[in-house]
Order: C-alpha cells, then structure tokens, then sequence
C-alpha cells in the first residue's frame, strides 16, 4: 500500500507502530479466514481466477486443528484500525481478532515429529510490504539449534512468497497439481492389482482398527512421508473423510488412502509407487461424491497424473510448490491431505 504524500508516510508509520503480535486463540479464527480469503482474492482475480468464496468451513476445520495441535505456532498480527492504510473495513466484527483489534496477518505451522511443516501465512493486501509476514514466520520457526526439516507448500504464482520461504532454507523442489472431476472414461483407471482388496477403517472389528490405527499407518507413513501423525487422521475422520486399508492375500497392509461424499481424496501412501494410482482409482468410486471428485497429485507421482487425465479428470488453478530444507518424504509414495497439511 504505496503512500505518496507526506501524511500518508506518516500514517504508514503509525500504522506499523501499532502492529502487535501474539498467539492466536479461537476467537482469532474467523478473522484469519477473511484475512486468507483476501489475500488470494488479491492475486487470484487479477489472473483470472474465480474469486474464493466467503464461506469455506473446510478451512475452518483445518485452522481449529492446527490450533488444537501447534497452539504455539499459530500467531496473529493484529493493530487498532486506521483507515486508509491496509482496509477500510476495520470496524467489521469479522475482521477483529480476541483483543478487540484489527488482524492483518497470521501465521500456522504444525510440527509432526523432527518436520516442521508451515501451513499457512497471510498478510493483508496492502501490509505485505512492511515486513508482518517475515515477523510472523519468525515468531513459530524452530529456535536456535532445533535440527528440524522445514517444509510448506505455496503458491507457484507468489514469487515473492517464495523468496522469503527459500531465505530460510524452504526451497521450492516439487509442483502440486489439483485434479478435479468424475472419470469421463473409467475403463482408463487401473485396477487393483489381484489378491489386494480394500477394507474400509470403520468396517474393521475393533482389534483390528486399533492395530491398524495405532501401528500399521504410523510404520507406512513414516516410510513414505517421513514421520507419523496419528492426530490429523483423527482429524480427517472427524472430517468426514472415510479410510480405507488395502491388504494383500496373507493381511499385510500395502497401502491406505481417504475419500469423502464431497469428493476430497486423499492422503494416500503406498509402499510401492505402481499401487497409488490403483488405490486412487479404487477411492474414486469407493465412496461417490455429490458433486466432482478433487485431489492434490504431486508431480513426482507420474502414473497417476496420467491415469487420472486420461480418465478425465482436469487440472484446475494454479500448481502448488512443495518446498522443503531437506528430503524428507516420497512423493512417489504419498498424496497429500492438502497444501495446509500433508
């Protein structure tokens, strides 16, 4: 937000005097949804992409986890509002973080064993100069001699976002791609291989899921993405989404994926790269969705890339970075949850 006149400097001065920071509460969350709608509505519309919508519980659900689980590293900006300097509309209740003031920014990271993982940062349109963004990430990166993994996942189209996340260490090395449909020519998905089938988790006896639960996904997600996290599976089936195993002739567990009634897929792991595109053709009619089926495909995943726009399904936006400070997960093996959660 370019001031040219003298009182506008000034009043861009006390603006920034006035920017406090803290760690965010739950009375905080519907301020940094509107914050997170601005923020892509700023560069999304100019690049001809439909503007995101005001009401978007999803992300609700994934700021209320992040905060249940990482409270340390979900942080506000926030600042008593003075019009003229990032938005007019500070006196809009939605807007007000717990403090009664304006927020302008926030940040959230998650930390899943020795990866930490930033899943969202966002600063008003018009207070991204003034260096909030950088402030926030410092305030929930690892201290001082924490060995821990960075990673996120960005926009390919915020350049200057990613210069700040690669002045960490957080590179960009892997685009995202968010394929999007119902299968036009399903005889294009590739089968389950013979003696796989797939159970559903909620279908299992109790024994079973609790092993299942407690041993078999955190050793295959530790193998794939690198670490376990038992809570954001809790979280996807408090979600919504439904799991299913898939095991071979004498039991063992090859891989897992998700799906939902309104079409989200994913997270899928596999322990070898040829079963993901079969277990993400399984997912895809496992549970029918109301509307069209959606689900992040990392570019190293190739088979599945190919499967799934042969059989129809478009890539839509766009592409996403996966970044990171240093290997820590095979995504040859392993669909994301989403950009704000892996």
């Amino acid at each position: 937000n370019r001031q040219s006149t003298r009182g506008g400097r000034r009043r861009r001065v006390i603006a920034a005097r006035a920017i406090r920071y803290r760690p965010a509460t739950a009375s905080d969350l519907p301020a940094c949804e509107a914050t997170w709608r601005d923020g892509l509505n700023d560069y999304l519309v100019p690049l001809g992409q439909y503007e995101v919508p005001a009401d978007n519980p999803s992300l609700r659900l994934l700021h209320a986890h992040a905060l249940a689980t990482d409270p340390g590293r979900f942080w506000v900006a926030t600042r008593d509002g003075l019009e003229g300097s990032a938005a007019d509309d500070a006196g809009d209740p939605s807007r007000l973080g717990a403090d009664g003031r304006q927020v302008i920014g926030f940040a959230s990271a998650v930390r899943r064993e020795r990866v930490w993982f930033l899943s969202m940062l966002f600063v008003l349109p018009g207070e991204q100069a003034s260096g909030v963004g950088r402030s926030l990430l410092g305030q929930i990166l690892p201290p001082d001699g924490d060995d821990a993994t960075l990673a996120t996942v960005t926009d390919a189209a915020q350049p200057i976002s990613n210069g700040l996340y690669a002045s960490f260490g957080i590179v960009p090395r892997l685009p995202m791609f968010n394929l999007v449909g119902r299968p036009a020519r399903p005889e294009r998905l590739a089968p389950l291989p013979f003696g796989i089938h797939a159970v559903r988790f909620d279908a299992a006896a109790p024994a079973e899921r609790d092993r299942l639960l407690d041993a078999e996904l955190g050793a295959l997600d530790r193998e794939t993405l690198g670490y376990t996290h038992r809570e954001d599976h809790d979280f996807l089936r408090r979600q919504g989404r439904v799991g299913f195993a898939y095991r071979d002739g004498r039991g063992d567990l090859l891989g897992y994926g998700y799906a939902s009634e309104v079409g989200r897929i994913g997270p899928v792991a596999a322990g070898d790269p040829a079963h993901v595109a079969p277990i993400v053709a399984h997912l895809l009619d496992a549970i029918v969705p109301r509307g069209a089926s959606a689900l992040w495909v990392p570019g190293a995943a190739g088979q599945t890339m190919e499967m799934l726009v042969r059989a129809g399904l478009r890539m839509e936006g766009i592409p996403v970075l996966a970044c990171w400070s240093r290997p820590f997960a095979d995504f040859t093996r392993y669909l994301p949850i989403s950009p704000g959660l892996l």
